[in-house]
């Protein structure tokens, strides 16, 4: 399979990937020792990345252009769960008092694709597009517990644990006894471990066969989220979580087609599974 793979394809990739994760920008120097590539061929990616404004060069520092962003801003709102997911999301930041997320599984960590910023003047803003690591984020965490489990060495393997507080989980036999915790309870909590300052809980949002595809959580500095808020915080996201089950996409759109079947299109009803005003 490997001969069809075209280098410079994927040597492209590798650059948005390095990139995205590097807010301040990267200079050339910089990406020919994280992605151990010749000078003279990254120098014309990088210009041919420019040229089509995948890439913006700042000075000497390259960042991620706008036609990227463009690109993964459309596939984001392109997506159906994501649209159904917002009314939600805002639900539970309303209720919950903190910033609420929906994030997805990606390569062995976890993407932010859509955020509702608390209500409250002390918060933790998120922005779509950030990624976190799976052992020390909540939404990580539940990946790990209900979606990987079961090829958990491997995974660590490919993406070793890396200490970030000293509340960090980095022994496996440690955090396989918090994902059996996760998987009892329903929910998963950062207890400080990615942001000795910030909690976060996270519960999994499952497609009509029952499998995790996505999850729905909450974040806030410590002291607006205490531990005894949990339990309360944790019930109201699991409903959340619940109500933005991607089953609902299907049955929307058979229930569209039995509209359309039966000569009654433009109905202005609220169909079953779409969401209505927040209550």
């Amino acid at each position: 399979m490997e001969r069809y793979l075209i280098p410079s394809v994927n040597h492209a990739c590798q650059i948005f990937r390095t990139l995205a994760n590097a807010p301040e920008g990267m200079t050339m120097h910089e990406m020919e020792v994280a992605l151990e590539l010749p000078r003279t061929t990254l120098f014309r990616l990088l210009r041919t990345l420019c040229n089509e404004q995948m890439l913006e060069k700042r000075g000497k520092r390259y960042f991620c252009g706008t036609d990227l962003m463009k690109l993964g801003l459309h596939i984001i709102n392109s997506d159906r769960m994501h649209q159904l997911a917002i009314p939600h999301i805002q639900r539970l930041a309303l209720k919950s008092g903190h910033t609420a997320h929906l994030a997805v599984p990606n390569n062995g960590s976890i993407l932010i694709v859509e955020v509702v910023d608390s209500p409250n003047p002390l918060m933790v803003s998120k922005r779509p597009g950030v990624q976190a690591q799976l052992h020390c984020s909540a939404g990580g965490k539940v990946f790990l517990a209900f979606l990987y489990y079961d090829n958990l060495e491997l995974i660590l393997q490919e993406h070793p644990m890396e200490k970030h507080t000293e509340y960090t989980i980095t022994d496996i036999d440690k955090l396989r006894e918090e994902l059996k915790r996760v998987e009892a309870l329903g929910y998963a909590v950062d207890e400080r471990e990615y942001n000795k300052d910030v909690r976060c809980l996270a519960v999994p949002v499952r497609d009509n066969r029952g499998v995790v595809v996505a999850s729905v959580g909450v974040t806030a500095p410590a002291v607006t989220f205490p531990k005894s808020q949990i339990p309360a915080v944790a019930e109201f996201a699991k409903e959340v979580g619940i109500t933005v089950r991607p089953v609902h996409l299907v049955e929307v759109d058979v229930i569209r087609l039995q509209s359309l079947q039966a000569g009654i299109a433009g109905s202005t009803d609220v169909l079953p599974g779409e969401p209505g005003p927040i209550p």
